[in-house]
């Protein structure tokens, strides 16, 4: 599912990728959704002309996609500190091809040092699944995120046992990183929602949560 790229045309190679990958639209389809010139559109892909930055924008903002993305800024960001880890979660569960679940077990007190028991501990599980809108051909990514998953945690887990030296692991992950560069994913966008049709919505879940919760008990 994921080409090879004209690194020296990036913006236009994924630009294309966009449209025909991710938006599965025709030039015509595509030019028409951004309200640009069909000629102009594939200029931009075959990178005879370069965008300006409100087209730029406008494109990111209507396809929901960072312009740094776009325009191939993959600097890989570093996690330095608690910050930057609330920070990716956050991007993380803003995602929409994949749902997140997460679990919370609080106690009151503190685990004794090297407790083992799960009913003693305090704990966090996130469970990944396949978007509820796999079929939805604008997340054709979503299939993807599990071998993501499976292919970081086995990586990472034959480094820490010892099985891959330190060189063969971050070429490993600097290939799988690589691999995926060009697989943009979307976010979920509430900004639209009026009010008035945001508490409906917010009544409705909160009825399934308690029926759920009461079918539970039962």
């Amino acid at each position: 599912m994921i080409n090879e790229i004209n690194k020296d045309n990036i913006f236009g190679e994924r630009l294309k990728n966009l449209r025909f990958i991710r938006m599965q639209k025709t030039q015509k389809e595509f030019s028409e959704f951004l309200n640009i010139p069909q000629p102009t559109l594939s200029s931009y892909e075959s990178g005879r002309n370069k965008p300006t930055i409100d087209v730029v924008i406008n494109i990111a903002n209507k396809c929901n996609v960072s312009i740094d993305w776009l325009c191939g800024r993959d600097e890989p960001q570093k996690v330095k500190s608690l910050g930057d880890v609330m920070s990716f979660l956050f991007e993380l569960y803003e995602i929409n091809e994949f749902s997140c679940n997460t679990t919370i077990y609080n106690r009151v007190d503190w685990e004794e040092t090297d407790e083992t028991d799960d009913k003693k501990r305090n704990w966090i599980q996130l469970m990944f699944y396949y978007n509820e809108n796999w079929h939805n051909k604008q997340y054709i990514y979503s299939g993807d995120f599990c071998s993501i998953l499976e292919k970081v945690y086995e990586t990472y887990n034959r480094y820490i046992t010892y099985d891959y030296p330190q060189d063969y692991y971050e070429s490993q992950k600097k290939k799988y990183i690589e691999m995926y560069r060009d697989a943009p994913v979307t976010k979920i966008d509430l900004s639209g929602v009026p009010e008035e049709e945001r508490l409906r919505l917010r009544m409705e879940y909160m009825q399934a949560e308690l029926k759920r919760l009461a079918e539970k008990k039962d």
